[in-house]
């Protein structure tokens, strides 16, 4: 059998992204399925929402675990602090089956992502340049 085009070509797009934008995806990621989490909340199917939300949840702990402690300092804390809260209001969402906390996370993970869609653009620049160590400060909160 052949392998989905659309499966495909999101395979390579993932294994050839930078780190960065690997985080870009990620919060997209997360506010898609937290948003599909809410329309399933709203067509009363349950399960559907739970589908969603555990798999935006599973997304927030990886961006958790994505972070560099060390190398990221304050910034890198600050993420934790914020992906901890988000993780936390989407498991109330879940649990209690209300869309709020879950709206709460896409405007935050909306703006987080834009960004990080900033920072990668300006990575793509530098790199163009050939100046990579205008870009490196900004990275550290990752994992690269």
């Amino acid at each position: 059998m052949l392998p989905n085009p659309y499966q495909q070509y999101r395979a390579t797009k993932v294994e050839t992204a930078g780190s960065v934008d690997l985080v870009v995806m990620l919060y997209q990621g997360a506010v898609r399925f937290t948003r599909q989490a809410v329309e399933a909340l709203e067509q009363d199917d349950l399960k559907a929402a739970h589908t969603n939300f555990v798999r935006a949840q599973d997304i927030v702990v990886e961006l958790l675990g994505s972070l560099n402690r060390e190398a990221g300092g304050q910034i890198a804390t600050q993420l934790a602090g914020i992906y901890d809260y988000a993780f936390r209001r989407l498991l109330h969402a879940n649990v209690k089956k209300d869309p709020a906390p879950a709206l709460e996370v896409i405007t935050i993970f909306r703006d987080l992502g834009k960004a990080w869609q900033q920072i990668a653009f300006q990575q793509r620049q530098a790199q163009a340049r050939g100046d990579v160590s205008a870009i490196k400060p900004r990275m550290a909160a990752i994992a690269v």
